[in-house]
This record gives C-alpha cells, sequence and structure tokens, in this order.
C-alpha cells in the first residue's frame, strides 16, 4: 500500500474483530465517510467479500486482511500468530505512516499490544493509557485510564494527568483542572500508589504554569464539573466508565417520554462520543465499542480528524516535556 501524497489525512478503520458480522459495520460505515470525504481519506481493512461494494469510491482505499481477531482471544497469542489480521495490519500501516490515524473496534487487550509493539512510546511515558470523553454539569470530562493498565503505580497516575491536560487543551480549555479519583478527599486516602500520586502532583502544582490539581474527587462527586481531568488507574476507570454508561442508558430508558429527550440523549447516550483514545504512543489509535453503533464510529472519526488538525501528537509530546521539565 502506498503513502497518500494528499494533503487531507488518511485514517484507516478495522472492519473486522467486533461483535458485528464485518457487511453490517461496512454498510454503516459508508454513508458516514461519504459525508466525510472532504475532511479526509480512508483505508479499510477488511474481508475479501466487502471489497466489491467499494468499487469506484476514490476516497476509500481496501486491504484484505486473511483473519481477523476476535473478543474471545488472547490478546498476546493473537497478535504473535495472526500477522495477516485487521487490526495488525492497519497497526502496521501506522507505523509505516500510510495512514495517519486507525479506528478499531476489535479486541481491546489485542489492540493495545499491537500498538505498544509496533509504535514507540511517547518521551517520558512508560504506560500508554485509554482515554475517553464524559459529560458533566459544566463541560464534557476526561477520564484516564479506562481499562489499558489495571495496575498502576503512583509515578503512571502523574502520566495520565500530563496526558490528560495535554488532551483537553487541544480540545480548547486552556488551563484544565486535574482530579485524583479516590475513596475519600484526603490526602492520606486510597491505596500507596494514589497516596504516591497525590503527592507528586501536589508537589508539581507548586511548579506549573498554573494551579492545575483539585486533589481527590469521591466517584459521586466527579460529574460536578469541577476538574477537566480525572486521573485513575485502569482496573478502577473501567468500572467507573461502565457503570456510568449503565447509569445513562438506564435514565434514558426512564425519560425516554421527557419532551427535552433529544437534547438527554446527546449527554448521556455513550454511542454520542468518541471511543477511547489509546493515549502515550506515537500514533493515534482509537478503540470503538465492540457493539459501537454508527454515530460512535462517526464521532470517532470527527475526534480522529480534529485532533490531527489539531496536532495532537505534537501538542502532547510538548506538553508533557513541560509537565516533567
Amino acid at each position: 500500500m502506498e503513502k497518500q501524497n494528499s494533503i487531507l489525512p488518511t485514517i484507516g478503520l478495522d472492519l473486522m474483530g467486533s461483535d458485528e458480522d464485518s457487511n453490517f459495520v461496512l454498510a454503516s460505515l459508508l454513508p458516514i465517510l461519504q459525508s466525510l470525504k472532504h475532511s479526509a481519506h480512508f483505508v479499510l481493512f477488511g474481508e475479501e467479500k466487502n471489497k466489491e461494494a467499494l468499487d469506484a469510491t476514490p476516497f476509500i482505499s481496501y486491504q484484505i486482511a486473511s483473519n481477523a481477531i476476535s473478543m474471545e482471544e488472547n490478546p498476546l497469542t493473537a497478535v504473535r500468530q495472526k500477522k495477516g489480521s485487521s487490526l495488525h495490519l492497519g497497526m502496521q500501516a501506522l507505523k509505516n505512516q500510510e495512514i495517519q490515524a486507525f479506528i478499531s473496534m476489535g479486541n481491546t487487550g489485542a489492540l493495545m499490544l499491537a500498538a505498544k509493539l509496533q509504535l514507540d512510546t511517547l518521551p517520558s511515558i512508560t504506560r500508554p493509557a485509554l482515554l475517553t470523553l464524559l459529560p458533566t454539569k459544566n463541560q464534557e470530562m476526561v477520564v484516564l485510564d479506562v481499562g489499558a493498565n489495571t495496575l498502576c503505580k503512583g509515578s503512571h497516575l502523574v502520566e495520565f494527568a500530563a496526558m490528560g491536560i495535554a488532551y483537553q487543551k487541544a480540545r480548547g480549555i486552556k488551563q484544565p483542572k486535574v482530579g485524583l479519583l479516590n475513596i475519600g478527599t484526603e490526602a492520606v486516602k486510597g491505596t500507596p500508589e494514589l497516596q504516591e500520586a497525590y503527592q507528586k502532583l501536589s508537589e508539581l502544582n507548586t511548579n506549573y504554569q498554573y494551579p492545575f490539581f483539585c486533589g481527590n474527587i469521591e466517584a459521586r462527586d466527579a460529574f460536578q464539573g469541577s476538574v477537566d481531568v480525572l486521573v485513575t488507574g485502569g482496573f478502577a476507570g473501567n468500572i467507573f466508565l461502565k457503570t456510568s454508561e449503565g447509569i445513562g442508558e438506564l435514565l434514558l430508558n426512564k425519560l425516554s417520554k421527557h419532551p427535552h429527550i433529544e437534547e438527554l440523549q446527546e449527554q448521556l447516550d455513550y454511542s454520542q462520543y468518541p471511543g477511547a483514545l489509546l493515549c502515550g504512543v506515537n500514533g493515534l489509535v482509537i478503540k470503538c465499542h465492540g457493539s459501537a453503533r454508527s454515530s460512535s464510529f462517526s464521532h470517532s472519526l470527527i475526534c480522529a480528524i480534529r485532533l490531527l488538525e489539531e496536532r495532537f501528537l505534537d501538542r502532547i509530546k510538548e506538553e508533557v516535556c513541560r509537565f516533567f521539565s
């Protein structure tokens, strides 16, 4: 596959490995890609049977994958053995700069492992993290990590704070505030790792451009909008995220006859938000839900285009360097 020469970004999309058949995924994607054809080129990675549906579509290229990595497979085994999978080919294309971003609904563990193996981590980052957006009373809040690392040291949580600040600055927030998800607001609360992170963030707070650290945040207060970045380990973060999504679905169901349901749906329906960004690797990788609806794919594509336009990778390198200088 040759590198694209157009000034438009090229985004790779994985059609395989999700809960849906690739034919269904492609059918859902085509109208979205058509609507964005003036904003980006696209490379799709999927089965040979899908290629015919894309004949004479100038802004879409297609690469045939010989197999897929399913949700049930062991990530390490699958990544090592399935070099012809759509996920592996997409990550390889990102490494070779044939595409500038890669979006997948496939196996999360395999996606993260393939990214770590094929892409360099950013300077000063030892643990890439999954980053996502959630609504609050005031503005959208970044939460990371939401599943990439089940065990985290205090130093890793500090790295997550730096990446979260960089992401929110790329979204136009000039002075993002950071909170540490914990079981209480006191500095001595939580695990040794959380206490260590609290101390390090407090120390950085005095030397940074502005006082960014708001201390510990309890889960029930996270949606008040007092912070722009919520830092947590991947185990607690994943539970926090999925609990939030479940409550959102429950509220939408209960309020289905509300006169302003459309406005509420935009705020509470997780499919209205981009997938999780794998933050900390030298490449733009977005993980959509395995059962993602077309709206989720659409928002992920728009997010990828915006992040590329905002030079997100360069900005996060600059921010991380500034944070740890």
